[in-house]
């Protein structure tokens, strides 16, 4: 802000100094001459910045702006020194007219290279004959405006008259230029730079144009006001290149936008004014001027041209457009076949994990109507036990955008019963198209199953669906790890006596009835909390919770005693006697495997008892139990 007005306060006193020729004709002439010499050069050393600070494209262009600036300040230096040095009149032409000349195609190059988009083959090919139609449009404007008077003036020098038509000309090419800028895309953040680029091309503009009269016609001198234009226009530029110095370095370039509606007839107002300004050029004179009517007829060809080829363009997309219309059109119904026919239920739920779309497949999982279930909150389907997990992975989902989250619960079915289902939630609420949570619905009730099977298999006795020796010992270590104080845990450990003549006399198969048989009356005769394995082929045990060992005798007699009775094996019935070994665990002193140790040392004095026998263990039995072993 504050170098804009220190520039507009500049322009202002320039602008009084070169008008009122204050302190003489000869003072104000110098200020006139170092003043637009120094402008011209300070906003090549701004631009020069602007151009160090930035890559690709917008370097080149700002450093094709600060060379036009440099080559116009080389220009007024020479024109300086004839005026201020030599103390002359500058001839005309003269070697200042090389910089002032040289700036025009430089600007001009800077100007194309501040496109905002990379643009197609067709497009930039019409962007070249928009920039003739303008170019043609202006040049009958200029025509009719100054280049008549100038090329009837200097008919008498061929060269200074090609240098004074080379002037506005210039002006032409520059306007062009400014023209096919405002009729692109420019991205935002280069619209205030290069809107005061434009304003500062267009003063110097304004400024040439009228030089160039002025000289065709003799009337130039030193210190004009018209002079004022140029500052003006350099210190547009300068601020220009100042606004981009500040920007940051510049982001990769976006693509091929579509240009807006008054873009689209922006090159066509040159045309109209260059209509308008013939017309009052022929009623004016008399007749049709011979340039004028060859120029307008070439501008016409140019637009037809133009509009032929953006015609077949876009027919071309409008083909193309239509092909891939219908490929979406295939891929929407492609998509819409899946996930319809899908074995998985897709849910589509805002991140209050409402359901806002279910797929047909909802009415196959869980017979509700496809949008029966909209409006309804997903964790209310769940059974109440599973909430808890699933509001935890609706939770996970908001926390981690794109990656999947999944979690096995129940659903509830319509007629009440319950689904086991794997429900994996994809956050895709950033996603403008969606802005919602995709949750995939597997009904995993068969997976389920088949896992508890293997897990109970895993655990259990296959012949008599009791805890095998492995389950026994994990609940064993578990009672003991949570046994509180003042209670205590007994192990009765079940041995068929004589089973294996039993198993030789009548096979393998009646066998095993028998065992299963066993297996059977000792889960009728032991509490509801107690936990019976099978540990061996014909060993069981029996785990008794909060139960001393005096507790667990009258349990150990009756089981000997419910045994007595027989046992049918197919057509036969045989008569089964057990005997029982029980321990009770001594807390802080005494492991599982040692408490089970225990109970297999007072089996084995119950067995040497004669049979049919419970014993309880006592310390000495150990010791008896490892004499042979010492020996």
């Amino acid at each position: 802000m504050a170098a804009a007005v220190v520039a507009l306060l500049l322009t202002a006193a320039f602008g009084l100094w070169v008008t009122f020729h204050f302190g003489g004709i000869t003072l104000s002439e110098r200020i006139d001459d170092l003043g637009e010499a120094v402008v011209a050069f300070a906003a090549a050393l701004v631009c020069g910045a602007a151009a160090l600070r930035h890559v690709g494209r917008s370097r080149r262009a700002w450093l094709l702006i600060s060379a036009s600036a440099f080559a116009w300040s080389i220009g007024e230096a020479v024109w300086s020194y004839y005026e201020v040095g030599l103390g002359r009149q500058v001839p005309f032409p003269s070697p200042a007219d090389a910089g002032f000349l040289g700036a025009v195609p430089l600007a001009a190059g800077g100007i194309v290279l501040f496109s905002a988009a990379r643009r197609r083959a067709v497009v930039r090919l019409a962007t070249v004959l928009d920039s003739l139609i303008i170019a043609g449009s202006l040049l009958a404007v200029s025509w009719t405006t100054i280049l008549k008077t100038i090329y009837s003036h200097g008919a008498n020098n061929l060269f200074a008259q090609a240098i004074s038509l080379a002037y506005p000309i210039s002006d032409v090419v520059i306007l062009t230029m400014l023209l096919l800028l405002l009729s692109g895309r420019v991205r935002a953040r280069d619209r205030v730079s290069l809107s005061l680029l434009a304003a500062g091309l267009l003063a110097n503009l304004l400024a040439d144009s009228g030089f160039a009269y002025l000289t065709t016609v003799n009337s130039y001198g030193p210190a004009q006001p018209i002079d004022t234009g140029w500052v003006a226009g350099y210190l547009l530029i300068a601020l220009a290149g100042f606004r981009a110095w500040l920007l940051p370095v510049d982001p990769p370039q976006p693509k091929e936008q579509a240009p807006s509606r008054w873009q689209l007839f922006l090159p066509y107002i040159p045309m109209a004014a260059a209509v308008v300004a013939s017309s009052v050029d022929a009623l004016i004179s008399g007749s049709v001027d011979n340039f004028l009517f060859y120029d307008l007829v070439i501008v016409v060809m140019l637009v037809v041209i133009r509009q032929f080829m953006m015609f077949s363009d876009n027919t071309t997309l409008n083909d193309r457009l239509q092909e891939q219309t219908a490929a979406l059109q295939r891929s929407e119904e492609h998509l819409r076949s899946l996930v319809e026919h899908s074995s998985d239920a897709a849910t589509l739920a805002d991140g209050y994990g409402v359901i806002r779309f279910q797929s047909a497949s909802v009415q196959r999982l869980f017979a509700f109507a496809p949008g029966e279930l909209v409006g309804t909150r997903l964790v209310d389907l769940a059974h109440i036990d599973d909430r808890p997990a699933l509001l935890n992975c609706l939770s996970d989902a908001l926390k981690a955008s794109a990656h999947p989250t999944s979690v096995t619960c129940r659903l509830r079915h319509k007629l009440g019963t319950w689904t086991y289902c794997e429900v994996t939630v994809t956050n895709l609420l950033y996603l403008p198209s969606v802005e919602g949570l995709i949750v995939n619905i597997r009904d995993v009730t068969d997976r389920k199953e088949l896992e508890e099977k293997v897990s109970h298999q895993a655990g259990h006795d296959p012949l008599t669906n009791l805890a095998n020796r492995s389950s026994f010992r994990n609940a064993l270590e578990q009672a003991i790890e949570h046994l509180e104080p003042g209670r205590s845990i007994s192990v009765l450990i079940v041995d068929v006596d004589d089973f294996k003549s039993v198993n030789e006399a009548l096979g393998s198969e009646l066998g095993d009835q028998l065992l299963t048989a066993v297996a059977a009356r000792l889960e009728q005769i032991i509490p509801a909390d107690a936990l019976a394995a099978r540990l061996r082929s014909d060993e069981f045990a029996v785990l008794l919770l909060n139960t001393t060992i005096f507790e667990a005798g009258p349990l150990a007699e009756s089981i000997i005693e419910r045994f007595a009775g027989r046992f049918r094996a197919g057509q036969t019935e045989v008569v089964m006697h057990v005997s029982v070994g029980g321990a009770e665990l001594v807390p802080g002193e005494e492991t599982g495997s040692d408490l089970l140790r225990n109970a297999d040392h007072a089996l084995r004095t119950a067995k040497a008892k004669g049979r049919a026998r419970y014993q309880r263990y006592e310390p000495d039995m150990r010791i008896k139990g490892n004499l042979p072993d010492a020996a």
